[in-house]
C-alpha cells in the first residue's frame, strides 16, 4: 500500500524557461477524473517545452496530491499549488498569480482535451488579428448515463456543453466561451483584477457568474471573444447532475448569481425588486400546468419547474441579498 502524499509533499519545479502557454487545472476531490485530464495533456501535439500545467489543489480530501506525483516524471512541467481558501474564482486567481507565459488556458478538472487543444488554442492567438483576449473551443458532453429524452437543447448550457458550429469565428455580442475550456491574455485578466471571488463555486453552494462578469468587462473594454471547434475537449456529465433535481437546484442558484452580478454591474436594487415580482408572477402562472393531472410529459413539467426555480432564486437574492 502506497503511503498517503500531502500537499506539502509534492515539489514540482517550475520549468528554467518561461512557456508559451500555461494550463490551469482548479481542482477540488476528483482525483479520478484529474488523472484522465493530466493524462491526455501528456498526449498533446504542442512541444512539451512550449507548456506547462498548474494544479490548483484547493483544499481536497482526496488522493489528488499523489495524482499529481504519479505525473510528475512523465509531465516535467507540471506544478502543484495547494489552495487552503475554499472557492473557485480564488483558486483561478491563485493560478494566475502563478503562471509565468503570456497565455492561461483554464481546464475543468473532470475535462479531457483533444490532442491538439493547446496547439489550436496558441494558434489562434499568435495568428487571428487583432489578437482575441480569449480563445475557447468545443465542449462536447461525456454522459455518465444515456442522455434522457427530457433533456432539451435550451437545458444545454447548465451541462457546460458548447458546440459554436465547425468553422472558426468571433463570438457574437454577449457570447462567451465557458470555462470548462478557455484561454485568456493572461495581462488582460490581471489588468481587471481576475475574477471577482465573491461569485462562483465555493463548497456546496452553486452560485455562478464569475465568468460572465469577467468576459463583460473585458468585452466592455474592447476585448474580442474567438471560437475555435478544434480547440475542443470532452467533459464528464456525472449521473448526479441528470436528474431533474439537480437542475431545478442549478437553477435556482442561477437566478441568484443573475441578480447579484445586476447588482454589481449597477442595476438598482429597486429595478430589480419590481423586475423579480413581475417575472415571479409570469413562472407562477404558467406553472398551473404541473398541478394539470393531463399533463404529465417531463419534456414540459421540468422546463416549467426550472424556471419557477430561476425567478424564485433572483427573487430571494434581490429581497434578501445574503451575499451583498
Amino acid at each position: 500500500m502506497k503511503a498517503q502524499v500531502s500537499p506539502q509533499d509534492v515539489s514540482i519545479p517550475l520549468a528554467e524557461t518561461a512557456p508559451s502557454i500555461s494550463v490551469a487545472i482548479c481542482t477540488y476531490n476528483r482525483a479520478d477524473r484529474l488523472y484522465l485530464a493530466l493524462d491526455a495533456l501528456r498526449h498533446q501535439t504542442l512541444a512539451a517545452d512550449r507548456f506547462e500545467i498548474l494544479v490548483v489543489d484547493n483544499a481536497s480530501t482526496d488522493r489528488t496530491p499523489e495524482v499529481c506525483q504519479e505525473f510528475a516524471s512523465s509531465l516535467p512541467h507540471l506544478r502543484y499549488v495547494f489552495e487552503p481558501v475554499q472557492g473557485l474564482s480564488k483558486a483561478r486567481n491563485t493560478a494566475l498569480q502563478e503562471v509565468k507565459s503570456s497565455y492561461i488556458a483554464f481546464l475543468d478538472d473532470d475535462a479531457i482535451p483533444c490532442p491538439a487543444w493547446l496547439a489550436w488554442l496558441l494558434h489562434a492567438f499568435q495568428t487571428v488579428r487583432p489578437e482575441p483576449v480569449c480563445v475557447g473551443g468545443l465542449i462536447r458532453p461525456l454522459w455518465e448515463l444515456p442522455k434522457p429524452d427530457w433533456v432539451h437543447p435550451t437545458m444545454e448550457t447548465l451541462f457546460t456543453i458548447l458546440d459554436g458550429g465547425d468553422q472558426p469565428r468571433w463570438f457574437r455580442l454577449n457570447e462567451f466561451p465557458w470555462g470548462a475550456n478557455v484561454a485568456y491574455q493572461r495581462d488582460a485578466l490581471l489588468k481587471i483584477g481576475g475574477f471577482h471571488e465573491k461569485l462562483g463555486r465555493k463548497g456546496k453552494s452553486l452560485l455562478s457568474g464569475e465568468e460572465y462578469l469577467l468576459n463583460a468587462t473585458l468585452q466592455s473594454q474592447g476585448g474580442g471573444f474567438y471560437y475555435h471547434p478544434e480547440a475542443a475537449i470532452d467533459h464528464w456529465i456525472p449521473k448526479e447532475r441528470i436528474d431533474p433535481k439537480w437542475l431545478v437546484r442549478r437553477n435556482f442558484w442561477q437566478g441568484r448569481s443573475v441578480a447579484l452580478i445586476e447588482h454589481m454591474l449597477g442595476k438598482s436594487r429597486t429595478r430589480q425588486q419590481i423586475s423579480s415580482l413581475w417575472r415571479l408572477l409570469l413562472a407562477l402562472l404558467d406553472s398551473w400546468k404541473l398541478i394539470n393531472p393531463f399533463e404529465s410529459a417531463l419534456q414540459i413539467r421540468i422546463p416549467l419547474k426550472m424556471e419557477l426555480s430561476l425567478r424564485w432564486g433572483y427573487f430571494v437574492e434581490t429581497w434578501l441579498r445574503p451575499f451583498t
